[in-house]
C-alpha cells in the first residue's frame, strides 16, 4: 500500500482562470427530504431562482479543485459544531513576510472572487457570499481559513499522518498544531439566501 501523503499541488502551480463551474437545478421543488432530491445540469440558472440547486467547482478536467496549503497553524484544534460538522481554522501565519503564504492567501481569495462573479454578485450584494477567510475585526491577529473535515457514515473521510508518530488521530490535534493539508472544493451551495464555497480537507500532514 502506498503511504498517504499530500499531493503538493501548491498555489503557484494553479490559476483561478482555470476554474470550471457547472450549474445544477432541483428537478422537483415539492420533494422535501434532501436525500430524495434530484438535480440536473443546466446552461442557465439565476442565483435567485427557487430551483437553484448547486454549482460544481472543477479545475481544468478535474471534477474538483485541489490545493496544498503551506505549513499553517490549526488555531483551535478540531472543533465539533454538532450534527457531524467538524471544522478547523488554519492561520495565514506571517502573511506579510512569507511569499508562499501570501501566494496561497491570494489564490484562495481570487477563487472566491471568481465564484462571486460567476454567480452574478457585485459590490451591492457581495455580502451574500460568505467568505471562508476570517479576519479579526480588531486587526490584532492574522486572518485564518475555515476548513471543513468531511464526516460521513460515522467516520471521517480525511486522512491523517505524521512524520514523528504513528499513534495520531484527528481528535488528538492540539491548538496551534502545525500542519500542511490537501484541501478541495467541490461545489457552491445556497442556504438562507447566502452562498457558501467550503474548503474541505482530504489529507492532514502534521509537522
Amino acid at each position: 500500500m502506498n503511504k498517504i501523503q499530500c499531493k503538493y499541488i501548491t498555489a503557484e502551480k494553479l490559476s483561478p482562470d482555470n476554474l470550471r463551474f457547472k450549474r445544477y437545478k432541483c428537478d422537483d421543488m415539492s420533494v422535501i427530504k434532501m436525500n430524495d432530491k434530484t438535480y440536473s445540469e443546466c446552461n442557465e440558472l439565476d442565483k435567485d431562482c427557487p430551483c437553484f440547486g448547486y454549482i460544481t467547482v472543477g479545475y481544468l478536467k478535474n471534477p474538483h479543485l485541489y490545493v496544498t496549503t503551506p505549513v499553517m497553524k490549526c488555531l483551535f484544534g478540531v472543533q465539533n459544531k454538532g450534527g457531524g460538522n467538524f471544522q478547523m481554522n488554519l492561520q495565514f501565519t506571517d502573511l506579510e513576510e512569507d511569499p508562499n503564504m501570501r501566494q496561497f492567501y491570494d489564490f484562495i481569495e481570487s477563487c472566491e472572487f471568481y465564484a462571486m462573479r460567476y454567480l452574478g454578485l457585485d459590490e451591492n450584494d457581495s455580502d451574500r457570499f460568505i467568505s471562508q477567510i476570517y479576519h479579526d475585526k480588531k486587526g490584532m491577529y492574522e486572518p485564518n481559513l475555515n476548513v471543513k473535515l468531511p464526516f460521513q457514515y460515522n467516520q471521517f473521510t480525511t486522512d491523517l499522518y505524521s512524520d514523528f508518530s504513528s499513534g495520531v488521530n484527528i481528535f488528538s490535534i492540539n491548538k496551534f498544531q502545525k500542519m500542511e493539508c490537501d484541501l478541495y472544493v467541490d461545489r457552491i451551495w445556497r442556504m438562507n439566501d447566502k452562498f457558501y464555497m467550503k474548503w474541505k480537507c482530504k489529507i492532514i500532514h502534521l509537522v
